[in-house]
């Protein structure tokens, strides 16, 4: 670990160096805090830094992150702010690179070689994440079906036909797909999958468990974080005892999402990343609202490096439905945009079945609709598309009386109920 420390400092402060001479922003809050990049000389000065937040990502649309000229990013990858202005990610060749490579090793770490047919079946609201996986497992040389907008039937039908090893999804679709199969077929033995590969969501061990024994598959858990490196960031290898960090690309901390005080290793608190080899978009001290913590004890597999814990909450209040984050600044921005109001709202996550449902109950009134019953239904149905565009993942929405919605507030946490 000493080896890796001495990497993270030299990177950090090269990064540093960076970010002062050519990002506004973050010269702006180091003069500030009466910070020079001489000021810091470890890792353990990093905490003398501020924080960057997502709605910094936002404020600073569109490029006011960038650390290098336009003419030097390859790709621009645009994805949902909170509140409402997106967030820009660029990528120079070499940060595409470092983002093929550590898809590839998370890849190889779930023993997917180039004999595998690799399946990817992710909501649009991840096609950063399908995208990044795509190119890693086409790195390795396996044949990839990347994801595409069709049905479950489709998409077991075509499981079954081109007889894929490798699925490669969230945990909540995943189950609901195998579930499917185990009711409606085809019969089990005529499938190939020897792996699942879930990322998005965290998975249990009793869901791991049904799966090995209803279907023979082995399960691995990857976790990234878009506008930081994508889903190569932590891994399982075959121990299952934790996710191994690319620490020789970010240095992670843990910290109280109330005081914002650093904690120790091994303590359970907020994740904050510092990218350290980033060019286009390097990220200090980005808060990813994760609850989780820092593994000191070495792997069973012989690794000796840190780890980090699945992740357990949210220090906020978003949820991950799918993999797609959703919170009530987004649900509000979006009610805003179409109605030019917020009205009285639920949003209902619906968790009997393997597969989470989303419900939206909108208390109607004559500012926002005044029309027919009929062209009430087209409304909402407009309402619905515009929600998957947006946000990124299907959502059934429908009026409700002020009073019921009351009354589903009240057993819900702030205007999400999770049932």
């Amino acid at each position: 670990m000493d080896q890796i420390i001495q990497i993270q400092t030299e990177l950090l402060q090269s990064t540093i160096n960076r970010v002062y001479k050519r990002v506004p922003f973050y010269k702006n809050i180091m003069d500030s805090a009466c910070l020079s990049p001489e000021d810091i000389k470890s890792i353990e000065d990093l905490k003398k830094f501020p924080f960057t937040t997502r709605e910094v990502l936002s404020e600073n649309y569109p490029y006011g992150l960038f650390a290098v000229p336009l003419r030097d990013i390859v790709r621009i990858h645009t994805l949902r702010g909170i509140n409402g202005t997106p967030v820009v990610i660029g990528y120079t060749r070499q940060d595409v690179e470092h983002r093929v490579m550590l898809s590839r090793r998370f890849l190889e770490a779930c023993s997917v070689s180039s004999d595998d047919i690799v399946q990817i079946c992710l909501d649009p609201g991840m096609s950063v994440v399908g995208q990044d996986l795509k190119e890693g497992a086409e790195a390795i040389g396996a044949l990839v079906i990347p994801p595409d907008p069709i049905s479950t039937e489709a998409r077991i039908r075509i499981l079954v036909d081109f007889k894929t090893t490798t699925l490669i999804t969230t945990p909540s679709y995943g189950d609901y797909l195998l579930s499917k199969i185990k009711e409606e077929g085809p019969p089990i033995a005529a499938l190939s999958l020897k792996r699942m590969i879930v990322v998005g969501e965290a998975v249990d061990v009793s869901t791991r468990a049904k799966w090995m024994e209803e279907f023979g598959i082995d399960t691995r858990a990857g976790y990234g974080i878009t506008e930081v490196m994508g889903p190569g960031m932590a891994y399982e290898c075959e121990a299952l005892s934790g996710l191994h960090m690319a620490l020789d690309h970010f240095i992670a901390e843990i910290i109280d999402p109330d005081t914002g005080e650093n904690l120790d290793i091994g303590e359970e608190g907020e994740l904050v990343v510092t990218t350290i080899t980033t060019r286009a978009n390097p990220l200090i001290r980005f808060r990813t609202g994760d609850i989780t913590k820092i593994i000191q004890k070495p792997c069973p597999c012989g690794q000796t490096l840190w780890r980090l814990a699945p992740v357990k909450s949210r220090s906020d209040d978003m949820i991950s439905i799918r993999g797609v984050k959703i919170g009530e600044k987004i649900i509000e921005y979006f009610l805003k945009e179409q109605l030019g109001k917020v009205p009285s709202y639920c949003l209902k996550v619906r968790k009997d079945r393997p597969l989470e449902r989303l419900e939206l109950k909108i208390a109607m009134s004559p500012e926002i609709f005044t029309g027919s019953l009929p062209e009430l239904h087209v409304f909402l149905r407009q309402l619905e598309e515009a929600f998957q565009e947006k946000v990124g993942i299907t959502c059934s929405i429908s009026p409700g009386e002020e009073k019921s919605l009351q009354e589903l507030l009240q057993r819900a946490k702030g205007h999400i109920l999770i049932e």
